[in-house]
């Protein structure tokens, strides 16, 4: 089970700063659908940190709340390439660092390239939807988009993510 509230972040001082603070923690993430409907999503990731590459096969399905159930396994490169990405889905591109928090918890930011090139999301995994909702956050998190924006949905089609936050929030 993954608990997890991902946030959209603007502050572009703050990010770089921690870019630059946490780089030794960085990872590239490659990221293929290989199949998804409104209650189940199935991708590859091809994850290169300084001197290794893990590949992982992830399954996701019954979100309820900040909650999702989560298979997720490592496999080999032939494996990999072996499983063939949806054609009409997009590649997502991101680059991760990894920054601790407080009571144990740590923060991912992903810095998106190709075509989310310099969005920004920070996602933060807990041990209880009670913690998800009463951690006490960052400053520079900004809009609590858990749930409404998913990388699934951003490689079906290109989302405007300022329009798209503007549009749920004028709801």
């Amino acid at each position: 089970m993954e608990i997890e509230r991902k946030f959209y972040i603007t502050n572009r001082e703050k990010v770089n700063e921690l870019i630059h603070e946490y780089n030794q923690s960085k990872k590239t993430i490659i990221q293929d659908y290989i199949y998804s409907d409104i209650f189940t999503a199935i991708r590859k990731r091809k994850i290169v940190n300084q001197d290794t590459i893990k590949y992982v096969y992830t399954i996701k399905t019954g979100r309820k709340g900040y909650s999702v159930n989560e298979i997720e396994n490592e496999i080999t490169e032939e494996q990999y390439n072996s499983i063939n990405k949806d054609l009409n889905r997009r590649t997502i591109e991101k680059d991760r660092y990894c920054i601790p928090y407080e009571n144990n918890l740590v923060i991912e930011l992903d810095v998106f390239h190709g075509d989310y090139e310099g969005v920004v999301f920070a996602e933060i995994e807990f041990e209880t939807e009670e913690q998800a909702v009463n951690a006490k956050l960052p400053n520079w998190f900004g809009t609590d988009i858990s749930g409404m924006i998913t990388n699934g949905m951003m490689s079906k089609k290109h989302i405007d993510i300022d329009e798209f936050i503007r549009n749920k929030m004028g709801e």
